[in-house]
């Protein structure tokens, strides 16, 4: 079982390009926090990004991608002494077909695309909680070592550049598939990582949770995932609790209550079934199980009346 593929397909995500901008220095965009990842692609030019928990900016080329998977506030700029305005100032409304926004004083070039991807409320989230605020894929490793993400980027430039019938559609989904390529990207690019990402590269911890996923109806016990990783089962709860930031036992709920959220939503599967193919005996136990963990019942999140809080 590919973990990484599995928790993709129970994230509910959509993505799209906000705008593209034809930027000339001087210009800066101060950018507010947002409930969405968002992203940008330096299609040409170079600029400057200052991220709040970094103290220096950080230097973007041509061929470079960023994404901010918890919509944290950020600068774009085309120098560290430019003084930015806001965002909402220099695009007062998202242009159709993409833009371009043209904005600056002139001088020097840069254009760039800003997108977001947005998840349904109620989403298996552990993949978004594994990244850090701010990923950097840089233009050279791109071309060198992820050509598919190389040639997605170049795609998604060449449509928001020449919009005819069909392009918000194919940006749509050229964004999704960017989105995966560049959590491949991340996670080739950090072989040490810690939280989920570094459990699922450990051979150990990532064999317990390739079974777990494979798995999610068998009755597991600790001591069973422990056996699957090769480890005693308090070396495996400290390893897992430490590295994941969760008991594995709290993991697999969370992960069994995601895959039923997602039965729930894009298929037509009774209670009964879905119970059982996440592991709970009984309807009334799942449904139990399932309120706590999202504070409805499954049929009315099937229906679409998730919590507001």
């Amino acid at each position: 079982m590919d973990v990484l593929n599995d928790l993709l397909s129970t994230m509910n995500m959509r993505g799209d390009v906000y705008f593209r901008c034809a930027f000339t220095a001087p210009w800066g965009m101060r950018i507010a926090p947002v409930s969405v990842a968002e992203f940008h692609i330096v299609v040409q030019g170079a600029c400057c990004i200052q991220v709040l928990d970094r103290p220096d900016p950080v230097v973007l080329q041509a061929g470079d991608v960023v994404l901010f998977p918890h919509g944290q506030a950020h600068v774009l700029l085309d120098a560290p002494d430019t003084t930015p305005a806001p965002a909402h100032d220099i695009v007062p409304q998202i242009p159709s077909n993409y833009g371009p926004v043209v904005y600056g004083g002139g001088g020097v070039g840069a254009d760039i695309i800003c997108g977001y991807f947005e998840f349904d409320r109620g989403t298996n989230r552990a993949l978004l909680e594994a990244l850090p605020q701010f990923v950097h894929v840089q233009g050279q490793a791109i071309a060198a070592d992820f050509p598919w993400l190389n040639h997605t980027l170049h795609f998604i430039a060449h449509e928001t550049g020449h919009p005819r019938h069909g392009t918000e559609g194919v940006v749509n989904r050229l964004v999704e598939v960017m989105f995966i390529q560049i959590m491949r990207a991340y996670i080739a690019s950090q072989p040490h990582a810690g939280g989920l990402l570094g459990a699922i590269a450990d051979p150990r911890l990532g064999r317990a949770l390739a079974a777990l996923h494979r798995r999610p109806e068998t009755p597991w016990r600790l001591e069973d995932l422990a056996d699957v990783a090769g480890m005693s089962r308090s070396a495996f709860a400290a390893g897992f609790q430490s590295q994941v930031g969760q008991s594995p036992m709290q993991y697999l709920t969370a992960w069994r209550m995601g895959k039923a959220a997602t039965l729930l939503t894009t298929t037509v599967q009774g209670l009964a079934d879905i119970a059982e193919q996440c592991g709970y005996t009984s309807p009334v136990a799942f449904a139990k199980a399932f309120k706590r963990h999202f504070g409805v019942g499954p049929g009315r999140y099937r229906k679409g009346l998730l919590d507001p809080s």
